[in-house]
């Protein structure tokens, strides 16, 4: 077993134990389990991101050269946006969501495709494919936490309605603060994902059969779920509760962007 195996072990560790911790808060709050919690969040991110430059090492090439890599990196983007979002926002009550959510993350990089495509040189040394990756990788990051706002409205919410639980309600971010956070998420994520997309185009060229390309058309799919959230967000006047189960699907359409094969995306 290699070192960045090991260390990813240990970070799948760390994530669980978070999330359990920080749920186990959610119940008891008591700040030593939120302080731990926040703890292991940063000690799994920080043992994360060894396990991912002790990848880059091994395999000489970028941590995004699998899929299963980039879920990888997604699973690390997920946890970094969550460390910087409950400073602004205090979601902590998010914690569990984002920490479990990098957890099968990461797992389902172990299970993920192992192909290595034929790598083409001009591709590789191109920065419009690095710019390509990256802006799309941190787009979904921000829809993923984005994803878990949504999941904790819909719990609020569903407390609120049944008037059962409302002691939880005093335990939980307002409604307003966390439909607020998911937001700004797609909203910062958003122009990531198009200017990711349009890197792809330049890197890769504008090829006469690109709408035949299944995952081409599934990332157009994922551009268009997010275009229908921030217009019904900001124009159409939707309720919270139809947008937040609309960004429950758009994350279910960025994941499959990862199991969907594509020739033009093996890029090591």
């Amino acid at each position: 077993m290699t070192a960045a195996a090991i260390t990813l072990g240990l970070t799948l560790l760390l994530y669980l134990a978070g999330a359990v911790v920080l749920g186990a808060n959610l119940f008891l709050r008591r700040p030593v389990l939120l302080l731990a919690g926040r703890g292991l969040a940063i000690a799994g991110a920080l043992a994360h991101t060894a396990a991912i430059g002790l990848r880059c090492v091994e395999t000489k090439s970028a941590p995004f050269a699998t899929p299963g890599e980039a879920l990888s990196v997604l699973a690390w983007m997920v946890v970094l946006a969550y460390l910087v979002s409950d400073i602004f926002w205090r979601l902590h009550a998010a914690g569990p969501f984002a920490l479990g959510l990098s957890f099968l993350l990461a797992v389902g990089a172990g299970i993920a495709p192992a192909y290595r495509g034929v790598p083409d040189p001009r591709l590789m040394g191109s920065g419009a494919v690095s710019f390509h990756i990256a802006a799309t990788l941190a787009a979904i990051g921000a829809f993923a936490l984005a994803f878990c706002c949504a999941a904790l409205y819909l719990v609020e919410h569903h407390i609120l309605k049944s008037k059962h639980g409302l002691v939880w309600l005093k335990r939980l971010p307002p409604l307003l603060t966390v439909e607020s956070a998911a937001f700004l998420l797609v909203a910062f994520g958003f122009p990531l994902l198009t200017l990711g997309i349009l890197a792809g185009f330049v890197a890769n060229g504008v090829s006469a059969g690109w709408y035949a390309n299944t995952h081409v058309l599934l990332a157009f799919a994922v551009w268009a779920i997010y275009a229908v959230y921030l217009f019904a967000r900001l124009a159409a006047n939707w309720p919270p509760v139809r947008t937040s189960y609309v960004l429950l699907v758009g994350l279910a359409l960025c994941l499959l962007l990862f199991f969907v094969p594509s020739a033009t995306h093996r890029f090591g």
